[in-house]
């Protein structure tokens, strides 16, 4: 596919505002980016957020210059809901509600805790392009909603973000234009495009099985619980932040926004898959009880009386590799106490996949598999 004219990102714009039905759209060189470009633009306040987070949020917000004020996930959730928000969300705040892997949290609740406190809502809609809550797109809620065209998103385009104004009265949109937070340029992802191909290369079976899993399996037998390399601190001078959509990308967006209700309908039968696999078992889901789960980025489920660690050793001797997120919480080691929902997410949290390249048997035959993990494992603690 050839990229076509700079006419590709003003057609990405428009189809944006079709999909969101919102008339200001922006586009960023990152999610990332995105949310320390609003930031830089809001009068000074406190970001109030999840202890269990991306790293690189906590790092966006710390290049914007703000103070962060972690609050705790609810019980049993992947999501800081208006509870938890309740207890920092003060006058002149910014409150960034997430809906982590896809996951919705009660964002009409938090958009509400907002104006009633005077706080401004940031809604990171980063993992959940496409989902809805109660017939509206996610992202729409809040008085700005962040999207993500990274890599692992549901659109990915090697890299790339999109804002949208939900709330014109807080400042200028067209100041999101002409007030950049770093000066950016368009650039092919020539870098990604040879990392895609690679990764494409090292997951055919055959030489992942014989090559790429050994070393997963010696990586994790060597890796201690807890450990966590991190991001390390945000660098505004990488593309993350200086390279602007390219024409190539807003194609690649364009083609998949043609596709989304395919792809969401094949992640709906994934998910319902997964949900009916482990209906009364072992394995716990850490979903809502009504929810778009055509909008899941990710299944998140836990394996009760086992840390993640030991299920991850475990998945390996029998030839599963199963993705995780986020190590550690995002305070420093000496609060986690402050927050123990985010620390219990953090060691136990599995992260099933729900891609669109996943075939419906595939993901069967691979809810079996975590089942009978789970069996196995309480049958060598018994």
């Amino acid at each position: 596919m050839r990229p076509k004219t700079r006419d590709s990102l003003t057609k990405l714009r428009a189809s944006l505002r079709r999909h969101l039905g919102q008339n200001q759209i922006s586009l960023a060189p990152s999610a990332r980016c995105a949310i320390a470009q609003v930031l830089s633009l809001l009068p000074p306040g406190e970001v109030v957020m999840p202890a269990f987070n991306c790293d690189v949020v906590k790092s966006a917000v710390e290049a914007a210059d703000r103070r962060i004020i972690y609050v705790d996930v609810a019980k049993g959730s992947v999501n800081a809901t208006a509870t938890e928000f309740a207890t920092a969300a003060r006058p002149g705040r910014i409150l960034l509600a997430t809906h982590q892997f896809g996951v919705p949290t009660d964002i009409e609740a938090i958009c509400d805790l907002g104006k009633d406190r005077s706080c401004v809502v940031i809604e990171d809609a980063a993992c959940s392009f496409g989902a809805t809550r109660n017939g509206r797109q996610l992202g729409t809620f809040g008085d700005f909603g962040i999207y993500s065209f990274e890599n692992w998103k549901r659109l990915p385009a090697f890299r790339g973000g999109a804002i949208s104004v939900n709330n014109p009265n807080h400042f200028d949109p067209a100041r999101l234009e002409t007030e950049l937070f770093v000066k950016t340029t368009p650039k092919l992802p020539v870098r990604e495009l040879v990392s895609a191909l690679g990764r494409n290369v090292f997951t055919i079976p055959w030489l992942y099985g014989r090559l790429v899993l050994p070393i997963l399996m010696q990586s994790y037998f060597r890796q201690p619980a807890g450990a966590n390399g991190g991001h390390g601190k945000s660098i505004t001078n990488g593309a993350p932040f200086t390279r602007a959509v390219h024409p190539y990308q807003a194609q690649l967006i364009l083609r998949m926004l043609g596709r989304l209700d395919r792809i969401h309908g094949h992640i709906k039968q994934l998910a319902a898959i997964y949900a009916e696999a482990f209906r009364n078992g072992v394995v716990t889901t850490l979903l809502p009880s009504s929810f778009d789960a055509a909008g899941l980025l990710r299944f998140p489920v836990v394996f009760p009386g086992k840390s993640r660690v030991e299920v991850l050793r475990n998945a390996l001797r029998r030839g599963l590799y199963l993705e995780t997120e986020f190590e550690e919480p995002m305070p420093s080691s000496a609060e986690w106490d402050r927050f123990p929902n985010s620390v219990w997410a953090c060691r136990n949290l599995v992260l099933l996949p729900l891609y669109r390249s996943l075939s419906v048997k595939k993901a069967a035959w691979l809810a079996h598999q975590v089942n009978e993990l789970a069996v196995e494992d309480l049958q060598t603690r018994n």
